[in-house]
């Protein structure tokens, strides 16, 4: 892999200009516990608290677009309702213009509610789901607003991406209009759709799952025949075809007739909700950054493996693509100390309690993964500070560390326990302690409050944070395993 071409393409991406269009839904997340029951009805006492909102459909594939670094304008249809205020301002601090959103008072804002409850020692589980009516295509005054939308900011952008969930701001009269004006203004135009992808007539590129792409095209897609026989089937309506085929990776059908499959990197999967957002984006700005419809397939899988890794719907940044590129799997829970300072204040922002610790991690033993564990209990969320490569030589000697940085994170980040990761090289943690200031410090049990160090130790009591010192297991130790390994040669 020439990792510094998908870099090039990557840093292009904050030249371009997009305009999305399509349905846009409020995905609501409502966290709580279940309390009892109710005196008034049989019916449990679901005592909220929490609430995440993010936009959905063609709304997240547009945070996605913005989330990568493109200037990103929407196009679509709300209500005049309090979950249209959510929506919008949701859009606002991921950096979408919401100028071009259509009220249409008839309709609610499109809206899927989940209620998630959990408790102590209790994983949490979706207990009940909410949707508002099923919508409707756009017409009259409404479809004439979004047309005139389209028409205004197309001469603004350089693409066009269209995402089609439920069939709804999508009409005939919108995707005709949208060909039309990328023809007068040159410009690229990527589609995906829930159900209705052979409706893209014209369009340059489609980015259905196996699944899209067979009902698009009336073909029940069960293995590589069929899927061939699907893709080859778009290719007779549209220019270009990316297939996401899941664990398999996207497979190219491109306008030449060749086919391509693109193997994805194995990764953690807990969520797929809204991956497929995440690729449409990614696939959109690495063609118009200029790069080939096989980089478009390996950014696009790349985005696709971060995306799955967290739960519910997610934008993806250009940085975090990048790592998935360039690591071994590229471990999700990866992050630079600017990203984790962003990610702890916002779960500290919903209450909740981060404990950090870091090591060199080196070989890991059943020691380490008992200290981790121990580290784990004393919060909600572990996070792990792993010395770099050239740290560990100055700590440990020439010939430490055996495991390469890259690889020790990896290894970690598949560690249900670790929340998240970062490498550091300084001989300290002072200096991420004063940005993250996690509620607990842990350090291991060869340590006590007066011999760990002092100036870390003044940081974390001067914002009131603890310091937890955890019980080492007697014997286990990478250095012992390198003797061990050394005397029975």
């Amino acid at each position: 892999m020439d990792l510094q071409h998908y870099r090039d393409l990557l840093a292009r991406f904050g030249e371009k200009r997009v305009l999305v269009v399509g349905d846009i839904y409020l995905d609501e997340n409502v966290f709580g516990v279940v309390t009892g029951v109710s005196l008034e009805a049989p019916i449990p006492i679901f005592e909220v608290q929490e609430k995440k909102h993010n936009p959905g459909a063609a709304g997240n594939a547009a945070c996605n677009v913005a989330a990568l670094g493109a200037k990103t304008y929407m196009v679509g249809v709300v209500g005049d309702d309090t979950n249209a205020g959510v929506v919008r301002h949701e859009f606002a601090i991921r950096n979408v213009d919401t100028s071009g959103i259509v009220v249409n008072p008839a309709v609610a804002t499109n809206t899927y509610g989940k209620l998630r409850a959990g408790g102590f020692n209790i994983p949490t589980q979706e207990i009940l789901r909410t949707d508002t009516p099923t919508p409707v295509f756009v017409s009259g005054a409404t479809e004439d607003k979004v047309i005139a939308n389209i028409r205004a900011y197309a001469p603004k952008v350089d693409a066009i991406v269209v995402g089609d969930q439920v069939s709804s701001t999508c009409t005939e009269r919108v995707l005709a209009e949208i060909v039309a004006c990328a023809k007068k203004h040159k410009l690229l135009t990527v589609g995906d759709s829930r159900k209705r992808a052979g409706a893209f007539k014209g369009f340059d590129i489609v980015v259905p799952n196996d699944r899209e792409a067979g009902i698009a095209v009336g073909i029940d897609v069960v293995d590589k025949e069929t899927l061939r026989a699907a893709g080859k089937a778009l290719l007779k309506i549209v220019k270009n075809a990316l297939i996401t085929c899941g664990p398999d990776g996207i497979t190219i059908f491109a306008e030449n007739g060749e086919i391509t499959e693109v193997p994805i990197s194995p990764c953690e999967v807990l969520d797929v909700t809204g991956a497929g957002d995440t690729v449409t984006a990614a696939v959109a700005l690495t063609v118009l950054a200029g790069g080939s419809l096989h980089d478009a397939a390996v950014i696009g899988n790349a985005a696709a493996g971060v995306a799955v890794g967290r739960r519910g719907v997610v934008t993806v940044t250009r940085q975090e693509v990048d790592r998935a590129l360039a690591g071994a799997g590229g471990p999700v829970k990866l992050k630079s100390i600017e990203e984790l300072v962003r990610v702890v204040a916002g779960l500290k922002a919903d209450g909740k309690k981060i404990v950090w610790t870091n090591g060199c991690f080196d070989i890991l033993h059943a020691g380490h993964i008992t200290y981790l564990l121990n580290a784990a209990r004393h919060g909600d969320v572990l996070v792990v500070g792993l010395n770099s490569d050239e740290s560990v030589r100055e700590n440990k000697g020439p010939n430490r560390p055996v495991v390469r940085e890259q690889d020790r994170a990896l290894i970690l980040s598949a560690l249900e326990c670790v929340s998240y990761l970062t490498i550091f090289g300084d001989k300290t943690t002072t200096k991420i302690l004063e940005q993250l200031r996690p509620d607990v410090y842990a350090k291991g049990g060869d340590y006590t409050l007066d011999t760990i160090v002092q100036e870390e130790r003044r940081v974390v009591e001067s914002y009131g944070g603890k310091i937890a010192i955890i019980p080492a297991v007697e014997g286990k130790s990478t250095s012992a395993i390198i003797q061990k390994i050394a005397t029975d040669k």
